[in-house]
């Protein structure tokens, strides 16, 4: 698991959906542009989805997270095929 810290937040979600995440908001800001994305997450020990604007000149990190999962995060492999499938559209 990995935290997207952006702007005083974390936000826990899979290592694959982090790093696109990241790589996608890298491609808005090289085209001056943003979007939101969707993606499952956990807050406060809870699935749940999050809704992120990305791109502009947000600061954005992501960093290893200190917890681990017994299970799949539900609808991970399609958010990160989304992900994926808009950044190579810009590209």
């Amino acid at each position: 698991m990995k935290d997207i810290l952006i702007e005083g937040h974390r936000i826990l979600t899979t290592d694959d959906i982090a790093d696109a995440v990241l790589a996608y908001a890298r491609v808005l800001l090289e085209h001056g542009t943003a979007d939101i994305v969707e993606f499952p997450s956990i807050h406060d020990g809870s699935p749940t989805l999050c809704s992120l604007l990305i791109g502009g000149s947000g600061v954005m990190a992501v960093v290893d997270a200190p917890v681990a999962l017994s299970a799949p995060v539900g609808g991970a492999d399609l958010a990160l095929d989304e992900i994926m499938r808009r950044a190579e559209a810009l590209r």
